[in-house]
């Protein structure tokens, strides 16, 4: 006979074989929410959750209405585009229309022109303006 020293603790694995508790019908078997049964090792399926099909309609009709307004706000933005561009053209071309009329007018009132008309009506040109002033003292 063997006697152990209760003191002494011995390093113990667990159980890996697990005995299948009896089921209420007096069978053997193993619990539902158990993962391994026993010495039996049957793996889990995966399943996919169950989607209910007036899920999968009102998604649908939710994605066809917010893609139809998508392509409405594409259409509409177009359109704007095209519109902004059309008025930025016209503008340009009466800038440009402007600017010419202008510069025909600079011209017509510039002083050079206003020179040779007044010479031509017999004016006489008094020569530059800036004369020097002389104050006798």
């Amino acid at each position: 006979m063997m006697v152990q020293s209760p003191l002494k603790k011995h390093d113990v694995r667990p159980n890996l074989r697990k005995v299948e508790k009896p089921l209420e019908n007096g069978k053997i078997g193993s619990a539902p929410n158990r993962k391994h049964s026993g010495s039996n090792k049957v793996k889990d399926k995966i399943s996919l959750p169950k989607i209910k099909p007036w899920k999968i309609i009102m998604g649908s009709i939710i994605i066809g209405i917010l893609g139809f307004a998508y392509l409405t706000h594409v259409f509409s933005t177009q359109r704007l585009l095209e519109e902004v561009q059309f008025l930025e053209a016209e503008y340009n071309r009466s800038r440009a229309q402007f600017d010419e009329l202008k510069l025909r007018y600079d011209r017509m009132v510039g002083p050079a022109d206003i020179y040779d008309k007044a010479e031509a009506q017999g004016f006489i040109n008094g020569g530059p303006a800036d004369k020097v002033i002389v104050i006798k003292e």
